[in-house]
């Protein structure tokens, strides 16, 4: 029988032995193991700029400069890109240090929020994580949504 696609259910596409894929995931997985590890734990100013984007925050200061930029070389300031920047900027809004991202952005391009950053405890995740769900970038099927009303 040939290697090529069969159309019964159930039944694999290619005649492959399986002994020889599971080696070859092996081998894969393997291979790929420090690029991985290298992935989960870097990240580059880019990434970070792109993900307070898909956040909502848009637009740039008066000389052009995008209100991203500023934000991420604050947090980078205060307390390094080693983990993100959302955990930190949302953990300041959470602690009422602006009331959005927009604002935050500006209090850190006119450096009036030193100190806004710092690596959240164990305890505040599950808090920030509440606080970037209700940011208006994220999708409203997502949200929590507020008890009806009859």
């Amino acid at each position: 029988m040939s290697a090529v696609a069969r159309i019964s259910p159930g039944k694999p596409k290619l005649e492959l032995d399986p002994v020889v894929i599971r080696k070859a995931r092996s081998l894969a997985r393997k291979a790929g193991a420090p690029v991985v590890r290298i992935a989960k734990t870097h990240t580059t100013v880019s990434v970070e700029r792109a993900v307070l984007r898909l956040a909502g925050l848009a637009g740039a200061d008066h000389e052009g400069e995008p209100w991203v930029n500023h934000l991420v070389d604050a947090v980078r300031g205060e307390v390094g890109l080693e983990h993100g920047v959302t955990t930190p900027v949302f953990d300041a809004l959470s602690r009422g240090e602006a009331p959005d991202l927009l604002t935050l952005a500006q209090k850190s391009a006119r450096a009036r929020c030193r100190s806004a950053f710092r690596r959240a405890a164990r305890a505040a995740p599950p808090r920030v994580s509440r606080c970037a769900r209700s940011s208006p970038a994220w999708p409203a099927s997502t949200r929590t949504a507020p008890p009806a009303t009859d």
